[in-house]
């Protein structure tokens, strides 16, 4: 038994010794040391993201600020004064955390589109899924990483949306399909039967259908008719009269209405006439 203990304490003992050497060397190192080194490695995750193909104007203006602001420091220690290497420790972190956000993001939206593409089906209306997608990839394009673990999630919802309303409206579209077909198939000489008196209705009263419909064009036509007079009228009244218009303005109001008013006049005849023939054919 203390023969073990002895061997443990010996391990104990060569396994912290080492550790403890490792923190103290840490701590030993400067801020400016850490800047630097953060840089560097800033420097790498810039350089491993430009590599696959990630967009990296975020990242590259972080370093950039980053860095200037470490050559600043420089120069206030090389001309003793007041300097701070911590203020680019931020910078270093805030690349950190993009590029954790990047690749976080590049993975769930690889998984994302491959779930998608084995639950998409041809009838499927998917648009509303497509603009989250479309979405997804223009955050991603902008470095707004942040912004798309919530689209991600909201695309999942979507997309159970969708194939649920589509798997409902399947089934209620074969019942009513099938509920039909076997109602035709029942009643198939009631139906054609009724189709058979509407058409004989419909050349019945073929006639006086159209007469109706003319009639109405004729109504509709000479309303608007009077209203184009009545905006003639107006406009003189207020040239001539309250001075309200320049002469400009009055001519092409009053050309434009005319033209209108003669287009009208035109019309109204040849509907008259259809009508009379619709008359005369059926005395």
């Amino acid at each position: 038994m203390k023969f073990n203990k002895k061997y443990l304490l010996i391990f104990l003992f060569l396994f912290f010794i080492p550790l403890v050497l490792s923190l103290s060397n840490e701590q030993n190192i400067s801020v400016e040391e850490q800047a630097k080194i953060c840089l560097n490695e800033s420097e790498v995750i810039l350089n491993e993201l430009m590599s696959e193909n990630f967009s990296v104007l975020r990242v590259n203006d972080t370093f950039i600020q980053g860095k200037n602001l470490y050559d600043a420091q420089i120069l206030l220690k090389e001309k003793n004064r007041n300097h701070d290497f911590s203020l680019v420790l931020p910078y270093c972190n805030e690349i950190k955390l993009i590029n954790k956000k990047a690749i976080e993001s590049r993975d769930e939206f690889f998984a994302l589109k491959k779930f998608y593409s084995e639950i998409d089906v041809e009838e499927m209306n998917t648009s509303s899924i497509d603009e989250i997608i479309l979405e997804i990839e223009n955050e991603t394009r902008d470095e707004r990483y942040e912004n798309v673990k919530p689209l991600i999630d909201k695309a999942y919802d979507e997309i159970l949306n969708v194939k649920a309303d589509y798997i409902t409206s399947n089934i209620f579209y074969n019942v009513v399909a099938r509920n039909l077909k076997q109602f035709f198939y029942e009643n198939w000489i009631y139906f054609i039967f009724s189709l058979g008196i509407l058409f004989l209705l419909f050349l019945i009263y073929k006639n006086t259908i159209s007469r109706i419909i003319i009639n109405r064009k004729i109504y509709r036509l000479e309303i608007r008719k009077k209203n184009l007079t009545n905006l003639i009228k107006e406009a003189q009244y207020e040239f001539f009269s309250k001075g309200k218009i320049s002469e400009g303005t009055y001519n092409i109001r009053v050309k434009k209405f005319a033209e209108l008013v003669r287009d009208i006049n035109r019309q109204i005849p040849l509907l008259k006439e259809s009508l009379f023939k619709l008359k005369k054919s059926k005395s």
